[in-house]
């Protein structure tokens, strides 16, 4: 019983959304994006469209998430393809100061086994995106050379990706 009513509580909070916030770009908050849940020292983003979290350290308190768009380029043939791009923005990103975004790229499967393949490119590098997780739908990937702009924070960001931050499926 304690179960189900944990579980239910969980569920009842992931409906509660912030649909429809703006991100700095325009970009729009994805519908189904809940709010932050608070840990001790942490944060953690829960995006439930995609079924993954992204811990953060309590810092990013009142972050954006910018929804964008990557666009791939077949060389096997194949069709072009666009997907998701998620850019998780500090919260004190400016456009006069930029701090560095944690950008998320989703894939499915069969895209990314495109990508792996050499088959689709996701951008102009001579190397392409590495997988930060996985679930049974979606395949999470880090753009390539997504820090070389050396903005304010890139080494947080690059801390915080190597510490597999971003959880899938996304666990309690």
């Amino acid at each position: 019983m304690r179960i189900s009513l944990l579980f239910f509580s969980f569920a009842l909070t992931g409906m509660f959304s912030v649909a429809g916030a703006v991100g700095q770009n325009g970009g729009t908050v994805p519908s189904n994006a809940s709010p932050a849940t608070s840990h001790i020292g942490m944060i953690v983003y829960k995006n439930a469209q995609y079924g993954f979290c992204f811990v953060l350290p309590t810092s990013w308190m009142g972050y954006t998430v910018v929804a964008d768009t990557w666009n791939g380029g077949p060389l096997d043939g194949g069709p072009e393809v666009s997907g998701p791009l998620l850019r998780i923005r500090h919260p004190a990103w400016t456009v006069k100061n930029p701090h560095e975004d944690i950008p998320i790229m989703v894939f499915t499967p069969m895209e990314w086994q495109r990508v792996e393949n050499d088959g689709l490119s996701v951008s102009a590098a001579p190397i392409g995106p590495s997988e930060l997780g996985r679930n049974r739908r979606f395949v999470f990937a880090l753009p390539a050379r997504y820090n070389f702009d050396y903005a304010m924070g890139w080494k947080e960001v690059d801390r915080l990706i190597r510490s597999h931050a971003l959880k899938a499926p996304c666990v309690r």
